[in-house]
């Protein structure tokens, strides 16, 4: 049922899928969604911890490389997912749950040998641009005017650019002083 529920809400988006819709897709009776998940509110919140298991899961397994960006991979449903979700007001993360977050911290605090609270803060910082890039790549293709360079290529950037910020201390080295002409 929430893997039948991530791909819907990663195809069609959270609000357009309804509970009758899952259970089609799961190929199971519309009750049992009500009678082992609940009500929609916790269908949502167990799609979304299933969906930040997976993919806190897939950091640990594959540190340092990047997640994928179509709807049909774990990163993808989670960002849509959880867009969805934030926007919407619906969903803070549970205190206890192992998230992609913490995931991504522990991850740089091993690879890059950086203290905790910098890997805290360069976690967030780096699903931050992740979800943006992902949520609106298509709009920052365009009114970049970025239809030149390879769609992998500015992927691959991404994940370059993450990596760079994982390994820079916190707080952050002074700017960089702005070129005379």
């Amino acid at each position: 049922m929430l893997d039948a529920a991530a791909s819907l809400f990663a195809r069609r988006g959270v609000d357009a899928v309804s509970l009758r819709d899952i259970a089609a897709e799961a190929h199971v009776q519309f009750a049992l969604i009500r009678r082992y998940v609940g009500n929609r509110e916790e269908l949502e919140r167990a799609v979304f911890d299933d969906l930040s298991t997976q993919l806190a899961q897939a950091v640990v397994d594959n540190p340092l490389e990047g997640q994928g960006f179509g709807p049909d991979t774990v990163m993808g449903k989670w960002v849509r997912v959880v867009g969805a979700l934030v926007i919407a007001d619906r969903l803070s993360p549970a205190d206890d749950s192992f998230n992609p977050v913490q995931a991504m911290a522990a991850t740089l605090t091993a690879g890059y040998a950086v203290d905790e609270r910098t890997a805290r803060v360069r976690a967030a910082q780096i699903v931050a641009a992740a979800l943006g890039w992902r949520l609106f790549e298509s709009y920052l293709i365009e009114a970049g005017r970025l239809d030149d360079v390879p769609l992998q290529t500015l992927r691959d950037e991404l994940a370059r650019s993450a990596r760079r910020l994982g390994a820079t201390r916190w707080p952050s080295p002074p700017d960089p002083r702005p070129r005379r002409r």
